[in-house]
């Protein structure tokens, strides 16, 4: 996979054959703009991309600013603005200075305008919505982090959803991916010594969704864990100590009625898309 590293303007750039500077200029918040630059930069894997995010550019006098500052190897400009008058100055600077350039709102607002038979409006106000989506996924994150590993639980019905499982079934990054997405999550461990919490039986099922694993693999990751950790073996990861654990937890799962979701073979992204769907959330 290509290296990707984010880093600040001021930030120092070596010089390397294989490097390209790619500087991505954003009216809004630029998420979907990074996100789509670190796809494509994936598909170089003998390509070293710096990438630098330039946010909130929302004037003509601040973009002015970015351009005339631009440095790096190699730089190519990535941008997403609406106004018309900004998109302008990106090609005019970025030809007569011959860096490569690509207007990554063009093509998708040409194809919008041909298929409703309408003129985008290439009004930056309205931006300002996507910058309150950003602050609602930022809140999120937050909530998601108090909500680590069984903290919170006084506010668990606040959460959008609520994971509940055994210990090492990948439960936290699910949960933080979930909430980068803006969604309220809160995850819950389950333990032989403690069972479950009772506040959990005054949540909606419809937001609970259990995860399970192969006990097998459970116990490679709890042993692993141990030996990293410099723990001598225990019940935690003794392997029939981990099959009643498994065995005792689904089920409870299926007495309370909650969503069963195996994550053995599954990916971060892969489980989060099964718990929007199962939990009809999309």
């Amino acid at each position: 996979m290509a290296k990707k590293r984010a880093r600040h303007e001021s930030s120092v750039v070596t010089a390397r054959d294989n490097t390209y500077t790619v500087h991505l200029i954003a009216a809004a918040a630029g998420e979907l703009l990074s996100g789509l630059a670190a796809v494509a930069a994936s598909q170089f894997p003998g390509i070293e991309f710096e990438i630098v995010t330039h946010p909130l550019r929302d004037t003509i006098e601040k973009i002015e600013a970015t351009l005339a500052a631009l440095s790096g190897e190699r730089p190519i400009v990535l941008h997403a603005l609406a106004d018309q008058a900004a998109k302008q100055l990106v090609r005019n600077t970025c030809v007569v200075r011959r860096i490569p350039h690509f207007d990554a709102t063009g093509p998708l607002f040409n194809f919008l305008s041909d298929c409703v038979g309408e003129v985008p409006q290439n009004d930056i106000s309205r931006l300002h919505q996507l910058d309150t989506a950003y602050r609602r996924r930022i809140e999120a994150m937050e909530f998601t982090l108090e909500h680590d590993d069984s903290l919170g639980l006084d506010t668990l019905r606040e959460t959008d959803i609520v994971i509940v499982g055994v210990s090492r079934v990948s439960k936290s990054p699910t949960a933080l991916y979930l909430g980068a997405r803006g969604y309220k999550v809160a995850n819950v461990s389950i333990a032989p010594q403690t069972g479950f919490p009772k506040v959990l039986s005054k949540v909606s099922k419809k937001k609970i969704v259990a995860f399970t694993t192969q006990p097998k693999r459970l116990h490679e990751i709890r042993v692993e864990r141990a030996r990293r950790m410099g723990s001598p073996g225990t019940d935690y990861d003794d392997l029939d100590k981990i099959i009643a654990e498994v065995m005792a937890a689904e089920a409870e799962f299926r007495a309370r009625g909650y969503s069963i979701i195996d994550v053995t073979d599954l990916t971060i992204e892969q489980t989060a898309a099964q718990i929007l769907e199962t939990l009809k959330l999309r």
